[in-house]
């Protein structure tokens, strides 16, 4: 009994002492860890590292850089907009690896088991109450083991789905931080380089008159050791040259950094020479031109500042988060299946399948709900609030914006008058000191007044630029396109001037916030009232104004436009009421061609029968139905709509799938101006409608789904002055 128990005790001391060496090994690693600052080799091979990405050689400079190049280079070697760059290819990543969260969970392992003795077992005899007496085992002391799982949960896969939308999302919140970055590089390369071009005009100047006024004090020196002139005249000639020189010294100070502020923004290592684009002196003399309203500039901000969209885009990660709140509170359902090895010599079947299912719900989340739910819906509130704060800054952004672009435009208009003037002094001043009618200090004087008010015009004009970029970054002005053939410079600079030159025309075409402030108008409202026709009456009153007038675009080429006149009389007027009335069997003449909107004053009308004798017209097909309609905005011309059917048809694929566009022409009561309303229709249902409209708005569009009503219907069949149905 001595002898095993010793035995037994050496056993166990075996199998303790190499745990406890092994813990006290990691105790002992773990308290080792201290600070390690870098070392001077590791700080080295850091800045080498990163000054070979920061100085990254550029593109050449062969010729001098203009401002549309210089945003070019900026935008495509500013640090700034690279680390940008880096933050949206890194949301795209994080959302291309949440995209694997959805998937089941499939597990191969594969592990060995072993032990020092046998897994032995006795049993007992619930009859009696006694040990049988026998040892048994049923594992071997040494086992290998294999599985392959796999693994689904429905909840953890609704909640992986809701979180990709989420990366999505954030996906589009970087972008749009890297058009806000995009917006601001512009309006600092577009101060940087006026403040450049004011530096190169005045900077050749500035050293001659230096040079001119340290001469003209040493000769005031020289006067005043010898005396020729009275001490204190020759002290206030000799303080009044100094304070001249030390006004071009400031001068130069606030001038000189001007070209190493754009090198830097282009992205060009510090001190490397470049040359400016110096712009044309008709240039110089004419500020930028902003030909749109306020309120035109209101609405397109409120629909492209990059803070309001990244807003939106919040909005929606905090529905997702609702979702999911609400989710996590449902049972979860896990699916199993499994493929098992194990090398035990006990077991009848070493290879085996396994398989079920199983639902869990934690009861405790019931009682939670409603207070899940509140603080969820709280921070949907929360997110619309702030984005409705925020709507109202950038609409007070964009007054200032303009407000101080027209003060800057009336100050430099007076700077130029002042600039011209003193330039006409200082040549009065040249030629009387050519003659010797006055001294050399009335010169220089006025030769310095007017490099400083040249300086001061060129500096305001630089102001003024600055707050003409601030206009465009107000009303979150991209001008670069969504997409480009190439990312090469030359491509870049002509995509930047294209963008500069036709922002405000696409400004223009937005509605205004008076206008999608008031209530949409029915079409039997915009439809202009028929007057009763009398029995002998043989001709109509001449119609003095353009009455609305709905296109229907068709593949054949759009004719040339229409000069003003009576509308031509094979062209036939198309009731909708009669188009849906046409009997199935009966042949559908061919649709009729039909121009851009056209504004005639009709002065002999043909006569027009009595009511109840007149004659339905010939029935046009259309390829939609006039019933439901989707309305997708208005612009302030039929060009404008028209080129935004052309990218929603060709982002959403709509050939051939029998959707077409309406163009509707109303004229506003208000100003007069004519409204062309953009619509599309040809779906079989509401639902249809509903889903284009779903995926027009994915594309940061407004669309809203329509259906017309009998009485409108009936309006439009009874309006004589449509040139196509609807």
């Amino acid at each position: 009994m001595k002898t095993s128990t010793a035995h037994l005790r050496r056993r166990l001391l075996s199998s303790v002492v190499p745990v406890a060496v092994l813990t006290a090994s990691l105790l002992a690693a773990g308290c080792a860890v201290k600070p390690e600052p870098l070392t001077a080799e590791e700080n080295l091979a850091r800045v080498r590292k990163d000054l070979g990405v920061v100085l990254t050689p550029q593109e050449p400079l062969t010729k001098a850089v203009s401002m549309d190049e210089a945003m070019a280079r900026a935008i495509k070697y500013n640090l700034d907009e690279r680390v940008k760059l880096m933050e949206v290819a890194v949301a795209t990543d994080q959302l291309d690896l949440s995209r694997y969260d959805m998937l089941p969970r499939v597990v191969a392992a594969a592990g060995y088991v072993g032990r020092n003795n046998d897994a032995g077992s006795e049993s007992l005899n619930l009859a009696t109450g006694r040990r049988t007496g026998e040892s048994t085992t049923a594992t071997d002391r040494h086992r290998r083991t294999g599985d392959l799982a796999f693994t689904w949960n429905v909840l953890d896969f609704g909640v992986s789905y809701l979180r990709a939308r989420q990366n999505a999302n954030l996906v589009l919140i970087a972008d749009e931080r890297r058009r806000r970055v995009v917006q601001g590089i512009m309006q600092d390369v577009r101060t940087a380089y006026w403040r450049a071009v004011a530096a190169e005009r005045l900077l050749k100047r500035l050293a001659p008159l230096e040079k001119r006024v340290e001469g003209a004090r040493r000769d005031a020196r020289t006067l005043e050791a010898l005396r020729v002139q009275a001490p204190l005249q020759a002290l206030n000639y000799t303080r009044t040259l100094v304070e001249t020189l030390r006004q071009l010294q400031s001068l130069r100070r606030e001038l000189v950094a001007s070209k190493s502020q754009l090198g830097a923004l282009m992205g060009l290592p510090p001190g490397e020479p470049f040359e400016i684009e110096m712009p044309a002196a008709s240039v110089m003399q004419s500020p930028p031109k902003l030909d749109v309203g306020a309120e035109a500039l209101e609405t397109y901000a409120l629909l492209n500042r990059p803070e309001l969209l990244e807003e939106s885009y919040n909005q929606r990660i905090s529905a997702d988060e609702t979702w999911r709140s609400l989710l996590k509170l449902l049972p979860g359902i896990d699916v199993n299946a499994a493929l098992r090895y194990d090398s035990n010599s006990f077991l009848l079947n070493q290879r085996w399948a396994d398989y079920g299912a199983r639902i869990s719900w934690n009861l405790i989340n019931l009682v939670s709900a409603p207070a899940t739910k509140s603080y969820a819906e709280a921070q949907e509130e929360l997110i619309a609030f702030r984005r409705q704060a925020l709507s109202m800054a950038v609409l007070s952004q964009v007054h200032v914006a303009v407000l101080q672009y027209r003060e800057l435009k009336q100050e430099f208009a007076l700077t130029a008058e002042q600039a011209d003037l003193d330039t006409r002094i200082r040549s009065q001043y040249t030629n009387v000191g050519e003659a010797g009618q006055v001294g050399e200090l009335g010169v220089i004087q006025s030769e310095v007044t007017a490099l400083l008010s040249d300086l001061r015009r060129d500096l305001v004009l630089a102001d003024l630029h600055n707050a003409y970029a601030r206009v465009m970054v107000s009303a979150g002005v991209d001008p670069l396109p969504e997409t480009m053939a190439a990312n090469d410079l030359p491509t870049l600079t002509q995509a930047v001037s294209r963008g500069l030159s036709s922002w405000q025309d696409r400004a223009n075409s937005v509605m205004r916030v008076k206008d999608l402030m008031a209530a949409p108008k029915t079409a039997a409202q915009e439809a202009p009232k028929p007057e009763p026709v009398k029995q002998d009456a043989v001709k109509q009153k001449p119609v003095n104004k353009p009455v609305p007038v709905a296109t229907v675009p068709t593949p054949t080429p759009a004719p040339a436009p229409v000069a003003a006149g009576p509308a031509p009389a094979a062209m036939p007027v198309v009731p909708a009421s009669s188009a849906a009335q046409a009997p199935a069997s009966s042949p559908a003449p061919a649709p009729v061609p039909v121009p851009a909107p056209v504004q005639a004053a009709v002065s002999a009308p043909a006569p027009v029968a009595p009511a109840a004798t007149q004659v339905a017209s010939p029935v046009a097909t259309a390829s939609f139905s006039p019933v439901i309609q989707a309305e997708l905005g208005a612009y302030a011309s039929h060009r404008l709509a028209e080129k935004e059917w052309g990218i929603i048809a060709k982002r959403l694929e709509t050939e051939g799938s029998g959707v077409g566009a309406l163009y509707v022409a109303s004229r506003r009561s208000q100003d007069g101006k004519t409204i062309v309303q953009l619509r599309a229709g040809g779906f079989t249902d509401r639902a249809a409608a509903e889903r284009f409209c779903h995926r027009v708005k994915d594309s940061q569009r407004e669309c809203t789904v329509r259906t017309l009503s009998a009485q409108e219907q009936q309006s439009d069949s009874q309006t004589a002055d449509r040139l196509a149905s609807l």
